[in-house]
């Protein structure tokens, strides 16, 4: 492991992937470099930095600007200030795509999330393409680890799921400006299983056994819109038109049914919720499926 020392460039951007599937293809294509685990804190304007892999290092820093002085320092001197109680702990797996370096943090403490990280020496930034469901927030504060530190991000672990034209997306992407972070459908399990010829039997025991009975701190929400007049107008507003498009009011209807036939047969605890956005708009959705999270309006 070779850590950068000195007064370093602080140009980056951040992104949150929505969607497993894009996350898993974007980095089939990226060049490994190494893998290490990070546990960071701050202290009187200086960040301090352990570094773990095959050796343990040692640094503090200091912004200033546009750049940050970086110097190695001993595990005594990291250890003086340090309190696991407000550290960040992440494993960080490093990458090259092409003259850019991307960093992807899986972030243990203070909360569960996955952030990527990506600069270059040489490149334009913003120049660099990520896919569609990678949400930037680079210039937004919640995301700094300073922030995150101190508990700007209010939840995670949560699977926002429903058809087509429901409008999921754009729920996440305004969730994950106010520091709810989501992921766009569970696509290995429950939007698999969410096809007509899978009876209620089999794809709630699916979602229980490899959701609930596993991941015991996962929130599934399904969203639903009944409003079939609605639902079509939104579908046929889009440049491509899906099967799966043209009876997304007839899968809103199996994730209802899929959400009573759970309720009924498995204790979900509380982590199954069904919210009906018939007759809303995106910002009184939006503000609904909020509160819903943080618990304002659970029932």
């Amino acid at each position: 492991m070779k850590l950068k020392t000195g007064k370093l460039n602080n140009r980056e951007r951040k992104f949150i992937s929505i969607r497993k599937s894009k996350f898993d293809e974007y980095v089939k294509k990226l060049d490994f470099v190494e893998k290490y685990k990070i546990t960071q804190y701050y202290f009187q304007n200086y960040k301090y930095r352990k570094f773990e892999s095959d050796e343990i290092k040692f640094t503090k820093s200091k912004k200033e600007g546009e750049f940050t002085t970086v110097e190695e320092i001993s595990e005594k001197e990291f250890l003086e200030n340090y309190s696991y109680n407000v550290a960040i702990v992440k494993e960080r797996n490093k990458f090259k795509d092409g003259l850019y370096i991307v960093e992807i943090d899986k972030f243990i403490l203070p909360i569960q999330i996955t952030m990527i990280e990506v600069s270059s020496d040489t490149e334009d930034l913003k120049k660099y393409k990520c896919p569609e469901t990678f949400i930037e927030v680079t210039d937004n504060p919640i995301y700094k680890n300073i922030n995150i530190i101190k508990g700007s991000i209010k939840k995670s672990n949560i699977i926002v799921e429903g058809t087509d034209g429901v409008g999921k997306t754009t729920t996440i992407i305004k969730l994950l400006e106010d520091g709810i972070v989501c992921q766009d459908r569970c696509e290995e399990v429950i939007s698999k299983n969410m096809v007509f010829n899978v009876n209620d039997k089999k794809r709630a025991k699916e979602i229980y056994e490899k959701y609930f009975s596993m991941n015991t701190d996962i929130l599934i929400i399904f969203l639903i819109n009944l409003d079939k007049k609605e639902l079509e107008s939104r579908i046929y507003q889009r440049e491509r038109i899906s099967e799966f498009d043209l009876k997304a009011y007839e899968y809103g209807l199996l994730y209802k049914q899929t959400y009573e036939y759970m309720i009924k047969k498995y204790n979900t605890k509380g982590r199954l919720i069904l919210i009906d956005c018939s007759g809303l708009n995106i910002e009184e959705q939006y503000e609904k499926v909020k509160n819903v999270i943080i618990g304002k309006e659970m029932d």
